[in-house]
């Protein structure tokens, strides 16, 4: 039973010091990392899995903390404009309409690899591209061709406002004061509102937002 427990306890703290990792390393998505920074947490999830199967927990938490501080280095360093692409430099794959040979070669990527990057983005066919832009992270970037890309408001000479930000002003029946100031709005006024226009209480409402123009959606716990 001991065992058992003990077990558990370091489940729990592996699970406890990945989400303190993940949350030191930053706010990067799955295709911002580099190639550099997948092998580290490949490396990382190796290591801070040991404890499950060894006892030796004291040296998994100070090899999985040198791991983090490794990558917390190289990102730190990236920003320096003496190290500039030491995480990897975007390369350009198509230029002026033309494929580039060597970028292709050099990144490893076939022609049908490439193009089905290019359907991803909205572009069926090559002759559409102006330039494309490997990024670091594996994505691609694109710039089309003046005749295959959508007029702009300016380019119709349309009168169109600026839209603003839509905040969530209620979730799960609770009115969101950290929001509040940003919306110009007060917890009254938006009491208010509910009241003239829904009939409801804030304790009733599972979901509400409000855009920059004042306009409130609610969806009700009635609805849901």
């Amino acid at each position: 039973m001991q065992a058992l427990f003990v077990y558990i306890v370091r489940c729990f703290v592996m699970i406890l010091s990945t989400w303190l990792i993940c949350n030191f390393i930053g706010k990067k998505s799955l295709a911002q990392f580099t190639p550099y920074d997948i092998a580290i947490l490949f490396i990382i999830s190796n290591v801070i899995s040991q404890p499950l199967v060894n006892k030796d927990l004291f040296k998994t938490a100070l090899g999985v903390v040198i791991l983090a501080i490794g990558i917390i280095i190289i990102s730190k360093l990236s920003l320096n404009n003496k190290f500039y692409g030491i995480d990897g430099m975007p390369s350009v794959i198509i230029a002026e309409g033309k494929l580039k040979k060597d970028e292709l070669k050099r990144n490893h990527l076939n022609i049908y690899t490439l193009l089905s990057m290019l359907r991803i983005q909205g572009y069926n066919k090559l002759s559409d591209v102006n330039y494309a832009i490997l990024e670091p992270g594996g994505q691609i970037s694109v710039i089309p061709k003046s005749n295959a890309r959508p007029p702009t408001i300016e380019e119709m000479k349309l009168n169109v406002p600026d839209e603003g930000l839509t905040f969530a002003v209620i979730v799960d029946g609770k009115i969101n004061n950290n929001i509040l100031p940003y919306t110009k709005i007060s917890e009254d006024w938006l009491k208010k509102e509910l009241r003239k226009s829904y009939k409801v209480k804030p304790e009733e409402v599972f979901y509400a937002e409000i855009d920059s123009n004042k306009k409130l959606y609610v969806n009700l716990y009635s609805e849901v």
